[in-house]
């Protein structure tokens, strides 16, 4: 009888106590495998994660755990010889194994069998006398079963194992053993950083309680093996990385530190007592460190020792750092360096001016020079996915989307940057982000400090921004990327801002920037108040910006009061740009620097026919600038408003510092003149007319002025009236607010018996309609002040409460009194129908005089019947009047124009 052939090779796996997988020395690359089944013996099965296809799997046979744990602590990793017995058409092997380098070794099958965790296969009795070594294999048996040993013992069902293959809360468990050092077995190895691990029973722990579960190694990443179509394709030395953690750690006896998780994948550190395997694997280059998880290993100094193995590896070109090129290499200094260049590791020191939603900052450093960083690393709050109710929708939330509200967290982000404004920073480039399609230009990322403070870090801490996790081979980061991953998990820890289980803050804003009918809402209310903290949110130019109330939860458009600036350019009709005029870009720097997103005080007057509200700005005196301002001088008016200028001293009136630095003009109009700080603002006119100082500086502006006010005051003294009007060739350096008309006087006066038989009533015009040809054609409509209670009344009744309720299919006739809701304001009014068509429906705001036109496909959202009650019987507030004693031109387009200057002389104005 001829002997079998032997081989040799090294045991890479035990699948189960009789099969084994065996595999050749490695020569350029994984070598082959061969796996060989135990001959005339059977184990038992060993327990397999359950799968849809094999729900069984998690079952196991009594001591066949023991059987494997028997075979892998003996051969795991060391040099075998074997013999091929027999070879199935399937490619299915059996044969002997021996350890050692001859069949003089251990026999493994044997000695299964004399521990008595094998049972021997009957072969027929022909074989089984001609068999020596089968002869040995039953009376090994014998032996066993008359000793009790393993499967033969008493109650063979209490060595079955209880395995947990899935942790019910991953993060309870990460909690009960973080910190322990717990004994494990690698029973995969997926790619060179992830595992398949099964945790041995500690001291702690029930003896027959495994757990089975996949290990990602903290700290780094190795090329992934992943299977498509049915195919493994790997990333370039992806197998070379698996074989060398195989090679080391599979079935290898190992200890496992628990530091996170993510869904039902931990995250770890694998300790070996020959070394701790991601460190091999950096330096050999096969792996690479993942920034955003470092900070979690838990093994002293590692973090340190990660990245010395990368740079070694980097610095050898080792596999995948073969074509690696050092950050800095392209950016070698020349011999003259630009001082102003934005290059990695320069370093900048300002005071900063504005900042961004959250992730920028205007810095505006000592050369007069604003630049704009945006904080490295880290993420701003993003806007949520609308979901699909939403979407369809058929009537918007708000009117108008605006991301610093809408956003959760934004406001909360913003406000923390905006604590920045005007204290110093240092600023230190890190990296420059390329021009992508949805950026405007590149980003300078930087680390921002202020003192001792990270300005990022203390927005991470806050939960009101994330770090970004950044792809292996990027070297572009924070320098101080490791304390923005701690400030992070701090803020996950603690479940701060957007960590939080509980919903995000909202801001309901209430935007009145050209919204004439809200404004007008407004106004009572913001008079009633002498002053209102504000947060300046732009600057158009220097007396015209946009202020967030944050008591009124309003945005609003704020026009300074008593003051005149020079305008800056603007687009003209023809498609060209007028230029700037003379010192309108030192007041709107001026005003820039004192006001954006600080803090200040405003003061609310009166609002224009657009809208916009005018009023009065305190902030924060500029050094070597006097705070204090005269106690307001007796004008004859209510000793209110004396009052209220007189509240508080320790903020400049923006207007008297702007006209004190001769950026701005006294506008001499007769509420001008009637407030409280008339007397401030002319001294400080005079005295930058006797400093000459910006706009008193210009010989032309001087003399124009000089000549204009001579020919007006003589006009006045002729007339006998003072009709507040500015000088018109002035005006062309100025923003005309003459428009404005605030407390203005008519050169006409009505003889005054003829006055006497009038019966004037004090009233506000609302609306002027579109006129028609002949004397019936202008018409307007106003609302008696008399009457303002029961004005504000009706809307609080219709609004106050929840909006009335849709009625489907509702379909109002012509003349049937409804309640409607304005598309401007999204508030509901009462209203008329007027017209009907088979595509809309004309309603007129019975309060207000105005008319709107709602498409049928909206009237069932935008039309309600009236609430049934008081609200039905109160008279329309919105009298009809046309002019009398005048006739207008049959021409259309006169008709337009006189309606319109008709409007700009009389609408949203008191009479």
């Amino acid at each position: 009888m001829i002997a079998p052939a032997l081989f040799s090779g090294v045991v890479k796996q035990v699948l189960s106590g009789d099969s084994i997988v065996i595999r050749d020395r490695p020569v350029d690359g994984p070598p082959p495998e061969r796996t060989i089944v135990l001959s005339n013996i059977s184990c038992g099965r060993v327990a397999r994660r359950p799968t849809p296809n094999n729900p069984s799997g998690g079952i196991e046979d009594p001591f066949a755990w023991q059987a494997r744990e028997f075979v892998r602590s003996k051969l795991v990793g060391k040099e075998v010889c074997y013999t091929v017995d027999t070879e199935l058409p399937t490619g299915r092997k059996y044969g002997c194994v021996y350890l050692g380098k001859s069949t003089a070794g251990e026999n493994i099958a044997r000695s299964l069998v004399e521990a008595g965790l094998a049972e021997v296969r009957r072969l027929n009795a022909a074989l089984a006398e001609k068999n020596p070594q089968y002869q040995e294999l039953l009376a090994a048996e014998e032996t066993a079963k008359s000793t009790g040993k393993g499967k033969w013992s008493p109650a063979p069902t209490d060595a079955v194992r209880e395995v947990i293959w899935n942790v019910e809360d991953p993060r309870a468990f990460i909690d009960a053993h973080k910190g322990q050092r717990i004994p494990g077995v690698v029973e995969y190895v997926r790619d060179g950083s992830s595992l398949q691990v099964t945790l041995l029973p500690g001291p702690s722990t029930p003896p027959h309680l495994y757990y089975n579960v996949m290990l990602s190694l903290s700290g780094i990443k190795a090329p992934t093996i992943r299977f498509e179509d049915g195919k493994q394709v790997a990333d370039p030395f992806g197998l070379d990385a698996q074989f060398f953690v195989e090679s080391r750690l599979l079935q290898r006896e190992v200890v496992i530190l628990f530091e996170s998780c993510s869904n039902q994948t931990f995250i770890g550190s694998v300790l070996h007592p020959n070394g701790n395997i991601a460190e091999v694997l950096l330096r050999e280059g096969l792996a690479k460190c993942v920034e955003w998880n470092l900070n979690l290993v838990s093994v002293p100094g590692a973090s340190d020792v990660y990245r010395a193995a990368e740079r070694m590896a980097k610095e050898k070109g080792l596999r995948l750092w073969r074509d690696y090129q050092p950050p800095m290499a392209q950016m070698e200094a020349p011999e003259v360096r630009d001082p102003n260049r934005l290059a990695p590791g320069t370093t900048f020191v300002g005071n900063v001016v504005e900042v961004g939603n959250g992730d920028n900052i205007s810095i505006k450093c000592p050369d007069g020079i604003v630049r704009r960083f945006f904080l490295s690393s880290v993420r701003l709050p993003r806007p949520s996915v609308p979901s699909k109710d939403e979407e369809e929708s058929p009537t918007p939330q708000r009117t108008r989307y605006r991301p610093l509200y809408d956003v959760p967290y934004m406001f909360e982000a913003r406000e923390q940057l905006r604590a920045f404004v005007g204290k110093s920073v240092t600023a230190q480039v890190d990296y420059i982000q390329p021009k992508t399609a949805t950026t405007i230009d590149e980003r300078v990322c930087c680390t921002v400090r202020c003192g001792s403070t990270n300005i990022s870090e203390s927005l991470v801490s806050k939960g009101l921004a994330t770090v970004i996790r950044y792809r292996n081979a990027n070297d572009a980061r924070s320098s101080a990327y490791t304390d923005l991953l701690n400030a992070e998990e701090q803020a996950q820890t603690k479940g701060l801002g957007l960590h939080s289980k509980g919903d995000p803050p909202v801001h309901r804003v209430a935007d009145l920037t050209g919204n004439l009918a809200k404004s007008r809402q407004f106004l009572p209310f913001l008079k009633r108040t002498p002053r209102f903290n504000a947060v300046v949110e732009f600057v158009v130019h220097a007396s015209r910006m946009r202020v967030f109330l944050p008591s009124e939860t309003c945005l609003v458009t704020l026009l300074l009061s008593g003051i005149q600036c020079p305008r800056r350019g603007r687009p003209k009709p023809d498609g060209t740009d007028e230029p700037d005029m003379p010192f309108s870009i030192e007041g709107y720097s001026l005003v820039r620097e004192l006001c954006m997103q600080r803090n200040v005080e405003v003061a609310i007057e009166t609002i224009d026919r657009v809208g916009n509200f005018v009023g009065w700005m305190f902030v924060d005196a500029p050094p070597n600038e006097s705070s204090e301002t005269d106690a307001p001088k007796s004008t004859g008016k209510k000793k209110k408003k004396a009052m209220e200028a007189a509240i508080s001293k320790t903020k400049a009136n923006l207007s008297v510092l702007l006209v004190s630095r001769g950026l701005a003009t006294v506008h001499h109009a007769p509420a001008t003149e009637a407030s409280p700080y008339y007397h401030d603002l002319v001294r400080a006119e005079d005295t930058a007319k006797a400093g000459r100082i910006g706009l008193w500086s210009s010989e032309e502006f001087v003399k124009q002025w000089e000549a204009e006010l001579n020919s007006f005051t003589d006009s006045a003294n002729a007339d006998g009236a003072d009709d507040g009007r500015i000088l018109s060739g002035v005006s062309g350096y100025l923003d005309d607010l003459s428009a404005l008309s605030l407390n203005g006087h008519s050169d006409d006066q009505m003889d005054e018996p003829a006055t006497n038989k009038i019966k004037w009533k004090p009233a506000q015009i609302t609306g002027v309609s579109n006129p028609g040809a002949g004397s019936e054609g202008l018409r307007f409509f106003a609302q008696h002040s008399a009457d303002s209670g029961t004005i504000v009344q009706i809307s609080h009744s219709l609004n106050a409460k929840q909006s009335p309720p849709p009625v489907p299919g509702y379909q109002p006739k012509k003349g049937e009194l409804c309640a409607a809701c304005f598309s401007v304001d999204n508030c509901w009014y009462r209203a008329r129908v007027i017209r009907c068509s088979p595509k809309s429906i004309t309603v007129m705001f019975i309060d207000f005089g105005n008319e709107e036109t709602v498409d049928l496909a909206d009237a069932a959202f935008r039309l309600s019947p009236l609430p049934p009650g008081p609200l039905v019987n109160i008279p329309p507030q919105a009298h009809e009047y046309r002019l009398a004693f005048i006739q207008l031109p049959p021409d259309s387009t006169d008709r337009a124009f006189a309606k319109r200057a008709f409007a700009e002389h009389v609408e949203n104005k008191e009479c």
